[in-house]
Protein backbone atom coordinates (compact mmCIF):
# COMPACT_ATOMS: atom_id res chain seq x y z
CA UNK A 1 0.00 0.00 0.00
CA UNK A 2 1.48 3.52 -0.64
CA UNK A 3 1.17 6.59 0.91
CA UNK A 4 -0.75 9.62 0.15
CA UNK A 5 0.62 12.69 -0.56
CA UNK A 6 0.67 15.26 1.72
CA UNK A 7 -1.61 17.93 1.19
CA UNK A 8 -0.52 21.64 0.90
CA UNK A 9 -0.97 23.46 3.43
CA UNK A 10 2.03 26.09 3.31
CA UNK A 11 0.85 28.98 0.79
CA UNK A 12 -2.29 27.47 0.18
CA UNK A 13 -4.34 30.40 0.47
CA UNK A 14 -1.93 32.78 -1.53
CA UNK A 15 -2.28 30.47 -4.40
CA UNK A 16 -6.28 30.38 -3.99
CA UNK A 17 -6.44 33.80 -3.72
CA UNK A 18 -3.88 33.45 -7.40
CA UNK A 19 -6.39 31.80 -8.78
CA UNK A 20 -9.44 33.35 -8.26
CA UNK A 21 -7.68 36.58 -9.24
CA UNK A 22 -6.87 35.23 -12.81
CA UNK A 23 -10.42 33.75 -13.70
CA UNK A 24 -11.74 36.86 -12.08
CA UNK A 25 -9.89 38.82 -14.55
CA UNK A 26 -10.66 37.12 -17.73
CA UNK A 27 -14.76 36.59 -16.55
CA UNK A 28 -14.69 40.53 -16.25
CA UNK A 29 -12.82 40.94 -19.27
CA UNK A 30 -15.04 38.36 -21.32
CA UNK A 31 -18.26 40.08 -19.56
CA UNK A 32 -17.07 44.15 -20.42
CA UNK A 33 -16.35 42.71 -23.79
CA UNK A 34 -19.81 40.98 -24.28
CA UNK A 35 -21.74 44.47 -23.59
CA UNK A 36 -19.71 46.57 -25.88
CA UNK A 37 -20.46 43.95 -28.42
CA UNK A 38 -24.31 43.70 -27.56
CA UNK A 39 -25.15 46.50 -26.23
CA UNK A 40 -23.11 49.49 -26.90
CA UNK A 41 -22.19 49.09 -30.30
CA UNK A 42 -25.54 47.92 -31.05
CA UNK A 43 -27.49 51.08 -29.83
CA UNK A 44 -24.81 53.76 -31.02
CA UNK A 45 -26.02 51.70 -34.60
CA UNK A 46 -29.96 52.40 -33.90
CA UNK A 47 -28.95 56.50 -33.15
CA UNK A 48 -27.07 56.78 -36.64
CA UNK A 49 -30.08 54.85 -38.07
CA UNK A 50 -32.39 56.87 -36.18
CA UNK A 51 -30.70 60.61 -36.58
CA UNK A 52 -30.21 59.86 -40.57
CA UNK A 53 -33.86 60.52 -41.26
CA UNK A 54 -34.77 62.75 -38.34
CA UNK A 55 -36.23 65.94 -39.16
CA UNK A 56 -36.15 68.32 -36.19
CA UNK A 57 -37.76 71.03 -38.06
CA UNK A 58 -40.35 68.69 -39.15
CA UNK A 59 -41.24 67.34 -35.37
CA UNK A 60 -41.13 70.99 -34.29
CA UNK A 61 -43.99 71.68 -36.50
CA UNK A 62 -45.65 68.81 -35.46
CA UNK A 63 -45.15 69.79 -31.70
CA UNK A 64 -46.47 73.09 -32.42
CA UNK A 65 -49.74 72.10 -34.26
CA UNK A 66 -50.30 69.68 -31.33
CA UNK A 67 -49.98 72.88 -28.87
CA UNK A 68 -47.72 71.11 -26.97
CA UNK A 69 -44.84 73.89 -27.44
CA UNK A 70 -47.29 76.80 -25.92
CA UNK A 71 -44.39 79.00 -24.37
CA UNK A 72 -42.60 78.51 -28.04
CA UNK A 73 -43.28 81.61 -30.26
CA UNK A 74 -43.48 80.66 -33.66
CA UNK A 75 -42.89 83.78 -36.56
Amino acid sequence: MSALPKPQLRGLHAAQIKKNLVGMFAISTTVALAYKIFVKDVRAQRYKDFYKTYDAEKQLKIMNEAGLMQSYIVD
